[in-house]
């Protein structure tokens, strides 16, 4: 089919098509603009799954209150995260943690052989079990996050404090993103 045309003041001619895909490159952003604002947040977690508890984490190394403030900050990722509400009831998943090593190891020196900075480093072994469905999510994966601190600007407490959000994060990031 060929495009109708038209004639303009001043003898040029202008295909009648033009007007047609103007109109359909508007609707084209127009479509694409609602489908995102549609969109959600979710990740790949199931549309059933809309709450998680955090079972409180349990510890095998010697460092004592590593379980209890990663479990906290796991709870608070997840609640600023907001894609599931933290529950201790009636849950539709839920997320169980060991802390199974932590470690603080010399990462550099100066020349006169002196430790210039440490590297400090945890893992967390994880699970997320669907209990609706009654299946595993992740089963058992190792989370590992690491940090390099200056024990000059920095102390050890600190580092730790930061170490323990970016693992929180990490955690959180695999539970909801990552499978």
């Amino acid at each position: 089919m060929c495009p109708k045309r038209r004639e303009v003041k001043g003898g040029s001619v202008i295909p009648a098509y033009k007007s047609f895909q103007t109109g359909l490159l508007g609707l084209l952003i127009y479509l694409a603009v609602g489908m995102s604002c549609s969109y959600g947040f979710r990740g790949s977690l199931p549309e059933h799954i809309q709450s998680v508890k955090i079972i409180p984490f349990r510890s095998r190394v010697s460092q004592y209150g590593l379980e209890q403030d990663i479990t906290s900050r796991v709870i608070e990722m997840m609640v600023r995260d907001g894609r599931l509400a933290v529950a201790v009831e009636n849950q539709d998943s839920e997320i169980e943690g060991v802390v199974v090593s932590y470690n603080k190891t010399p990462y550099s020196y100066t020349s006169a052989e002196v430790v210039e900075e440490y590297k400090l480093e945890i893992r967390v072994e994880i699970s997320f079990m669907d209990l609706l469905q009654e299946k595993d999510i992740i089963a058992t994966e190792s989370v590992s996050t690491w940090l390099v601190f200056d024990p000059g600007s920095e102390s050890e407490i600190e580092a730790r404090d930061r170490l323990l959000e970016e693992s929180a994060e990490d955690i959180v990031r695999r539970c909801l993103s990552g499978w």
